[in-house]
Formats: structure tokens, sequence, C-alpha cells
């Protein structure tokens, strides 16, 4: 008698799903009737697999079903049924087609593939009686190395390969499993250090899917899939399919096999070959064997299963189970995308990411095959946090790990690589943002005092209440800091404005300058930190007709070095906002952006748009990216104020653009146009839309995006009223 698939180890547990039965005793998941379980013993360590067949249609499938021994895991679950969902974006000839994916309200996902007959690659061997012969072994690479080479190069790693993701058709491979590594091991991106991108991921202990013979070695030490990282899983799957043995090394490899396979299997990520190299070097060398064909006995294996099951007619008037339409060939649908970012799910490995580091890694660049048809796609997130309490200012992202959000009177951390809540802090009244202060430390300002935060636990390391407006000029607000110094500009009880530079480590005054008043006027404003000197500018004058001007102090002591005015930006009436880069002082006024030389005054060039821009633009290297008031996003030559491209958003804002940004991804590969009511991912090389994203929960009106996004190594941090979700990037 075959087990049930549904069967436990133990009793039911409380959140078992229900089983329901047929009329004739078989097992019912869904709208499935499960036939057979296609898994061999001792081989189905990543998901349980079934034929089974849909009552609707009468049409028989393979049904994956969850991990067994995380089956009770309700990340696991939703991280499951989200990596279904993505697996819809997984195309090419060799691929099993995704007919279904379980609704997200079922306790126990699964997703359905329309493959029938269909073997596992550990159930072929069996048929077989042994490994398979060689030119077969050659066929079967050659059509799995297309497949990864097709997904690589439109961003998808597959991180699910395996014996039993492998299924043999009378028609050749089909390749199932993706993201099954993904959802078992929940990874997590980790800290960066120096500014580079994480390299190790934390969380779970990875869940080795087939053996460990099969996780590559780096991720054995915890780091997150990559496309290398499916070259190696490849390997260990031909190696499996030569050998009959999970554990065999290049020695046991068929000569002809050796040299190839050895080569996927490599400990170095840079010494393993592309899949487009891969499939071509196998096709070349299995000319007399198609990747359709399959050995005698699999082919009679399968022959027998198809005999066994034939096909079945449902009733006419059978009625079909709410939320379970058939799906056959269903492109990814907008709900779909929004589904996987509302619960918080593993999200797919990028392409551009993915497909940037493999380069980095082997340095081998060859031309990628004919990307799909899928941009505009937003990613799954990889997780969505609501804060409970009112957010009261600007989130802060502290060392690419800790999102900081202040509320009234508390502030509240949440880990970037997961969305869990790290701690709360409560009692930290102010009237400012948090900013950082250098090392581990965050400043809250308040009213007469300012707050000295540590970033990694909330503890309150001091708090300075000398600067009170009585014995000491009164803080009024943060200019710059710089790990060692913290400057902030005071005033007395006559209004007087002073520059304070306040050692962190002593917790002393190092020097204070008067300055004009007006370099310290009622609108916070922060300096610009050089190498030598502090620059103020007069921003806050309430002249309106004052030309933007630079007082330059020095940075040990405060001296007034020089003073110099740039004409043609009035501060009051055209309300410009500023980016330096090297010499250039580069402001944002009504419709024009300008560039003047910070050391001679003089004007570089000027930019004009074609609406009023209302975002503070954003600078990566050479290239400034800004938005108008029509949602056409400009990217501009910064040396030489050309323009290089400029696209017009997919659609029309729900709201004005006066609530709209423009920011860069970490590596700055990609610009964010942002309005109130999505996000659209643009490529920073040309413009083109990457992905677009609308959360559907709240925040789908206008205004509830509020123009909020960060950026850490891999992640972008996207606001929504109360809500941070972190959508995979770059």
């Amino acid at each position: 008698m075959e087990p049930p698939i549904l069967g436990r180890r133990t009793g039911r547990t409380d959140h078992e799903p229900p089983q329901r039965t047929d009329h004739d005793g078989g097992q019912r998941i869904g709208p499935y009737r499960v036939l057979a379980p296609l898994d061999v013993p001792g081989h189905a360590d990543d998901a349980r697999r079934c034929l089974a067949r849909d009552v609707r249609t009468g049409r028989t499938v393979v049904l994956t079903l969850p991990y067994p021994a995380s089956a009770d895991d309700r990340g696991y679950r939703v991280r499951f049924r989200a990596e279904a969902e993505n697996s819809r974006r997984l195309q090419g000839r060799w691929v099993a087609q995704v007919v279904d994916v379980a609704p997200p309200d079922v306790e126990l996902p699964w997703v359905a593939h329309g493959c029938f007959p269909a073997l596992t690659l550990p159930a072929a061997l069996a048929a077989h009686g042994g490994p398979l012969p060689e030119d077969t072994v050659r066929a079967l690479g050659a059509a799995l190395a297309e497949t990864l080479a097709a997904a690589h190069a439109n961003g998808l790693v597959h991180a699910g390969i395996s014996p039993q993701a492998v299924l043999l058709t009378p028609d050749g491979p089909r390749l199932t499993g993706y993201g099954l590594l993904r959802a078992a091991t929940g990874n997590r991106p980790a800290t960066s250090h120096g500014g580079r991108p994480a390299t190790s991921y934390t969380g779970r202990a990875a869940v080795a899917h087939d053996s460990p013979a099969g996780l590559p070695p780096e991720q054995q030490a915890g780091e997150p899939p990559r496309p290398y990282g499916d070259v190696y899983a490849l390997g260990a799957v031909l190696a499996y399919a030569a050998t009959g043995r999970k554990d065999a090394g290049p020695a046991a490899l068929p000569p002809g096999l050796r040299e190839p396979i050895a080569a996927c299997l490599s400990w170095d990520p840079a010494h393993r070959p592309q899949p487009a190299s891969l499939a071509r070097e196998f096709y070349s060398s299995a000319a007399s064997v198609s990747p359709g064909r399959v050995p005698q006995a699999v082919e009679a294996a399968l022959a027998e299963q198809a005999a066994h099951h034939p096909a079945d007619t449902p009733p006419p008037d059978l009625p079909q189970p709410v939320g379970h339409s058939p799906s056959a060939g269903r492109a990814p649908s907008r709900r779909s995308v929004a589904i996987t970012a509302l619960t918080g799910a593993a999200g797919l490995a990028l392409g551009i990411g993915g497909t940037a580091l493999w380069r980095a890694v082997t340095g081998d660049s060859p031309a990628p095959p004919e990307p799909l048809a899928l941009r505009g796609v937003a990613p799954a997130a990889l997780w969505r946090r609501r804060i409970e309490t009112e957010i009261d200012g600007t989130p802060l992202l502290w060392g690419n790990s800790h999102l900081l959000v202040p509320g009234a009177g508390e502030v509240t951390a949440v880990r970037v690589r997961d969305g869990q809540k790290m701690w709360t802090r409560d009692n930290v009244w102010g009237v400012g943002d948090l900013s950082s202060l250098g090392g581990d430390l965050v400043l809250k300002p308040g009213l007469k005092e300012f707050i000295a935060l540590s970033a990694r636990t909330g503890q309150v390391k001091w708090v300075e209440r000398a600067y009170d407006g009585e014995k000491r000029p009164r803080f009024r607000y943060p200019l710059a800091a710089d790990g060692k110094t913290l400057w902030f500009l005071a005033q007395d009880q006559e209004e007087t404005a002073t520059v304070v530079a306040y050692d962190l480590k002593t917790r002393r005054e190092r020097w204070r300058t008067t300055v004009p008043g007006g370099f310290g006027g009622s609108e916070e404003h922060s300096a610009v930190l050089r190498e030598e000197s502090l620059l103020l500018s007069n921003r806050s004058e309430s002249a309106p007709d004052s030309p933007w001007t630079y007082l330059a102090l020095g940075r040990r002591d405060g001296a007034k070095l020089w003073t110099r005015t740039y004409k043609g930006v009035l501060t009051v009436a055209d309300d410009p906002t500023e980016i330096v880069s090297g010499d250039l002082l580069v402001t944002f006024a009504s419709d024009v952006v300008s560039a003047h030389e910070i050391s001679s005054g003089r004007k570089r060039w000027h930019f004009s748009f074609n609406e009023l821009v209302y975002t503070d633009g954003a600078l990566h290297g050479r290239t400034l990216y800004a938005t108008d008031g029509n949602a056409v996003t400009y990217a501009i030559d910064v040396a030489h104020g050309k323009l290089l491209w400029r696209r017009r958003a997919a659609v029309d804002a729900a709201s004005p653009m006066s609530e709209s940004e423009t920011a860069l991804s970490h590596s700055g590969r990609t610009v964010f146009q942002i309005n109130a009511s999505e996000v659209e991912a643009l490529d920073a090389a040309d413009g083109s839309l990457r992905w677009r994203f609308a959360p559907a929960a709240e925040g789908a009106s206008a205004g509830a995006l509020g123009g909020s996004v960060l950026s850490a190594p891999g992640v972008a941090l996207i606001r929504n009223d109360q809500a941070f979700y972190a959508l995979p990037v770059d």
C-alpha cells in the first residue's frame, strides 16, 4: 500500500491541513486527486512529489509539496508558495510548465507542473537499473545548462537543482524545484563591511537538498544562492546521473564526462564554467543523442506509468473549487506579485546582481541568450514589516544593517536582512531627525539637549544637556559629524548663531565660532564637510533676492577661511537644494539645475527641465538623476551638464509629483522614481524600465508611499505608510 502523501511522522497537529478523501479512497490536495508518489526512498530531501489529477480538467500533473520536516514552519510555507509563484518566470523548452499554484489562504502550499508521464532522475536510474549511458548524460547536461544560461541571463538564480528536481519525460528532461533551497534555508542578506555588498547570509542553517554533495561549498558556509552555485548543483546532478552515487568524485566519472563535470564541481566558483559555454560543449559532443531521447528501460517505465493512469474526463457539471481556476500557461500577474510582496516571502535572487557577481568572480562574459520579455514585473519582497506606532520623522539606515524608525518619543530598530525588530527605545523625545554620529552612535536631537543612542542595542550612551541656552548657547540642530567630532548650530538668547565643534570621545567642546545670521537661521539644513573645511550655506536667509553663498570654516579650529557667492541662484525665491561633487556645487531651483565651481564661484553649466523639479536629485559617479513634475526622469552628465537619457513614467502618478523622490540603489545601477502611489525601478545606464512596485494593501491610495526609499547592498527599502518592504535589487 502506498504511503499517504500528507502523512506525518507524529500525530496530527493543530497546524496540519485537513485531509480530504474522494469516494474512491484517493487523497485530495486542493483541486487535485493524488494518484501515486514519484519519490524514491532516500531521495526526497528537498520536497515531496506525486502524480495528481486535476478534478476540474482531468489533466495529470506532477504536484510538488513542501519539505516534510519543515511543513509546520509557517515561514517556510510562505517562502515555498512565493518561490512557486516566482517559478513562472523560469522559461525555456526544458522547463516544466507551471500550470497552477496554491492560493495564499491554504495551509499547505503546492505547485503543479504539466508533466505526464514523468519520472524523477532517481526513479529513472532505478528503472534503468543503474547509471545512465554517457551520451544520455551529455544530452541531459546540454538541456539543463541551456536552461540555466537563459535563467541567469534574465536575472534568475534557480536555487533548487537536484536529482529529484529533474524529471524525465518522453519529450526530454524537464527542470522543476525552482527556489526550494531559498525556501528551505530562509537565507537573508548579512551586513556589509567597508561599503561592499555582503558576501555571506545569516539566519537559519542551510538545509541540504539531495545531500551535502549537491550543495555548493560557499552555500554550506552561509552564502546566498548565486549563479555559480547553480552550476555546482548541475555538476552534482550530472555526476549522480553518470554514477548512480550522490557523493561521486571526479575519479568515479566516465573519462569522457570527467573534465566538464569536475569543472562544475570546482570548490572555487571562479573555476566553474558558465552555463552557455557548458551547453555548447555538451551539444557539440552529444551528436548522436538528443535531450528528447531516453534509454529504452526508462521509456518503458514512462509508458507503463501512462497506461496505469489513463486520461480522465471530469463531469461537465463539476463545480470549480473557489480560488483554484486552471492556470495553464498563465503569465505572472500583478496580483500574484502583490500577494508575494505582502506575504513577506523570500524573493528572487535578481539577475543584475547575480550576473554581475558571476562576471566579477569569473571574469567571463560571453553573449547571454536572448532575455525573456519579463521586464516590469516587480520582484517578490524579501520581507515586510509594519511599524505599529506612528512614524514621526525620517527613517535612518545605519551601517546597511539596521533601519532606525523614529516615532513619538521612541525609536525602533529593524534588521535589514530579515525585517525582524531588534529593539525599541522609548523616552527619547526630540524635535529633529535621527543622524549618524559615526561608529555605533546615532544622534536624536531634543529641544535643549541631544541624545546619543547605540544603533546596535538602542541603549542611551549619553545625554548632553549643557547647551540649554543659559550658560551656553542653545543647541539647535546638527550640521555634520565624522565619527570623532559633531558640528552643530547653537543660538544664544539674542539669537546669535554659533557653530560648535563637539568632541564625541571626551564630550567636550573643541571650539565655537559666531557666524552671520544668514548662515544659522530657523530652517534646519546640513553643512558640507570637506577635507579641511566646513561649508555653511545661507539658504535660510530671509532676503528673497540673496544669492547663494558659502561660508567656509576650518574643521580643526573654526577659523573663517572664506566667503563666496554663486550668482544666479537665489536662496529663498528659488528655494534651492544642493549636491556637492568634488569642486562642483550643483543646485536645483525651480526648473533649472546649475553647477558652479566651489573654489572660484564660476558658473560651469545649467540644464533646464520641461517642468518644475520637486526632487533633490541623486548623484552617482559622474551622473546626476532627477525627476520633474511631468514624472520624467533625467540622467545628466554632471561634468558638462549634457543630457544622457530621459524617461517618462509608465503611468501617470495618482497624486502630484510634489510628493515624489528620486533615489539610487546602493550600487548605483538602479534609479528609483517614486511618487505617492508606486515606485519605478529604472536601469541607470539607459533609463529602461526594470520593474514597477505598487503595494496592494495599505498604501494603495495616493500619498501612502510618502516618497521614501533607502538602499543597502542588494536591497531597496520602500516605505508605504506604516510599513516597510525590502525588495531585492542589483
